[in-house]
């Protein structure tokens, strides 16, 4: 299969590139830089944002085309690249199918941020699933959003061209760029972690490996096309830490804060100094809204490597081997 792949530099597209390799795709990657010649893939030095020729040569002859690129820091880049360069790049496979009149599926790296902070708040835990309207808050969920209505679009006029969208939550690996998930569980080991609000917090997370996993189903699995996917394995919070504390042999945390009264003191005091906890990282530690994956199980019979928690230990031991 002639597969073309966009980010695939970055935390999850390394990781797919090399998996499309092993299961011997033929891989044409687009990049910026001029040090990725070689490897297992052929590189196309072209830019999304810039688009023309390098787009065209970037798709010709493909089968498939992962999208993965994504800014995920300077916002004031994210409209330019998730809405223009898709735009760009769509517009090269268009031209690609009417020129040779073979059809392309394209998979799109989304995210669950489409679906906003739903039911924020709630009293009872709340599962989001594709049947959700989206509603994104914060430029790289909408960017994102956009980028992935372009796509439908694209699909209901143009019959040679397929896709399938992934949206996952908070991918986590020993290489991820969002430090979160390892500032949390250093917190643990420095028995300084406490739990704020009442018992039922979840942890929305996926492991990457996972995450690519689906996506090499989603290029050769024909119930896959039109389909939107939320890829999350969600559990408790609880399980999370717990299974945290017990890696790194320390106590689990027992103490737990009122919500409303960390949030006032929150509120009092970032005026006048920085505080490890921020209103945000309050919203992710009391987080009741979680996501269904039973789409994506019910209708490719796709299952997780792992539960979180299992996960756990080999995460904190290979980021411990990774900085040592």
């Amino acid at each position: 299969m002639n597969v073309s792949i966009t980010g695939g530099s970055g935390f999850i597209g390394k990781l797919l590139l090399a998996a499309l390799s092993a299961r011997g795709d033929r891989i044409t990657q687009l990049s910026r830089r001029d040090d990725m010649q070689g490897g297992a893939a052929r590189c196309i030095m072209g830019d999304l944002v810039s688009g023309g020729k390098a787009l065209v040569e970037f798709v010709q002859g493909c089968d498939v085309v992962y999208h993965c690129a994504g800014e995920v820091k300077n916002t004031a880049l994210m409209y330019a690249l998730h809405v223009g360069g898709t735009r760009n790049l769509l517009q090269a496979v268009s031209e690609e199918i009417m020129r040779t009149g073979r059809a392309i599926h394209w998979v799109q790296l989304s995210s669950t941020g489409a679906y906003g902070p739903q039911a924020k708040g709630a009293s009872l835990p709340t599962t989001v699933d594709e049947s959700f309207t989206p509603a994104p808050v914060g430029e790289y969920e909408v960017t994102k959003t956009i980028a992935d209505e372009l796509v439908v679009a694209l699909a209901s006029i143009q019959p040679l061209f397929t896709y399938t969208i992934i949206r996952p939550s908070i991918v986590i690996g020993k290489d991820m760029s969002n430090q979160s998930f390892f500032q949390m569980a250093s917190v643990v080991r420095k028995r300084l972690f406490f739990y704020i609000g009442v018992e039922g917090a979840l942890s929305t997370y996926v492991h990457v490996d996972d995450v690519v996993r689906a996506l090499l189903i989603c290029s050769i699995d024909r119930r896959a096309v039109g389909e939107t996917f939320i890829l999350s394995n969600d559990c408790l919070l609880k399980e999370v830490i717990d299974q945290m504390a017990r890696s790194q042999g320390v106590s689990i945390p027992r103490l737990r804060l009122p919500e409303r009264g960390v949030r006032i003191l929150i509120r009092l005091l970032s005026p006048f100094m920085r505080l490890p906890l921020t209103p945000e990282r309050v919203d992710a530690l009391t987080k009741r809204v979680g996501y269904s994956a039973a789409r994506i199980k019910s209708t490719l019979g796709f299952d997780f490597g792992s539960s979180i928690p299992e996960a756990v230990p080999g995460l904190i031991t290979a980021r411990t081997e990774q900085v040592s």
